[in-house]
């Protein structure tokens, strides 16, 4: 794998590439080409849920069957569309799962489980009773019982790992997280986790990934020496391109992704050893 780059002996002035071509860069000193293969990372980042996690069975019906087991009966169209509806709200209302709102990830979901319910069950609505619902689903998502390891996303890890590069997490979840990629046997696998209540930023803004870039303590590194590894194309792919790093899109179910390189696009995760060039 090899990515070429025209370098100056100063990376002030480096130059993100954003298409296969060699990077030029604005300088008057003399430039050298170097090619940066996969050896020469220095840092991998991944995100978590949907690219190196998957969750065992849709969230909606995980809220169903929790909400069933206290008496709570609800069609799932009508879930979904109230999740997705009171989700889209909380996160332009009080983004970062309330992290710059001074609200706690845990008030924030119980707040969004709530408003959830309360749509749907309408005069129905028992507060009491719905607030042990959100409890524990908390409860449950901050457990490994929700979530099963892929097993490309788990080989790669490996292989990156073997490598000796770098590898952190930048995901758009709550501090969870923290405690939840130990519990499903990432951690020797993992070398530092970023989420956005952390970086009170979430993806695509550019601060976290300054921020996961600063976390990793690596001296000196520069935006090449970063691939990222994601399976949304706004908030990974082009989230990271768009600070200088490289990145390739995970996309498991084929779809096809017409602003993104082919070669850029995985359906396995271990495919990203096979690319020529980012």
């Amino acid at each position: 794998m090899f990515l070429n780059f025209v370098l100056t002996k100063s990376l002030r002035y480096f130059q993100p590439c954003l298409s296969d071509s060699v990077c030029v860069v604005s300088c008057s000193t003399t430039t050298t080409t170097i090619t940066i293969t996969m050896q020469n990372l220095r840092l991998v980042t991944v995100d978590m849920v949907g690219t190196i996690l998957r969750f065992a069975k849709p969230p909606v019906q995980q809220y169903l069957e929790t909400a069933a087991k206290h008496g709570v009966k609800v069609e799932y169209r009508q879930l979904e569309r109230s999740f997705l509806n009171h989700w889209g709200a909380m996160n332009t209302n009080l983004p970062h799962f309330g992290a710059t709102s001074g609200m706690s990830s845990l008030v924030w979901w119980v707040s969004l489980v709530k408003g959830t319910f309360k749509d749907v069950l309408e005069d129905q609505f028992d507060e009491k009773t719905v607030a042990k619902i959100a409890s524990e689903l908390y409860s449950f998502y901050h457990s490994p019982r929700p979530y099963l390891v892929t097993d490309d996303g788990f080989e790669s890890l490996q292989k990156i790992k073997e490598m000796k590069i770098k590898i952190g997490v930048i995901s758009n979840f709550d501090n969870r997280l923290h405690d939840i990629i130990p519990a499903v046997g990432l951690t020797k696998l993992v070398d530092f986790v970023v989420t956005s209540e952390d970086a009170k930023h979430s993806k695509p803004e550019p601060e976290i990934f300054d921020f996961a870039a600063k976390k990793s303590k690596i001296s000196g590194l520069a935006p090449h020496e970063v691939l990222h590894i994601g399976d949304d194309m706004d908030k990974d792919y082009f989230g990271a391109r768009n600070v200088g790093w490289n990145s390739v899109l995970v996309d498991r179910w084929g779809g096809g992704y017409s602003l993104v390189e082919e070669e850029h696009v995985l359906q396995n995760i271990t495919d990203v050893f096979k690319i020529d060039k980012f």
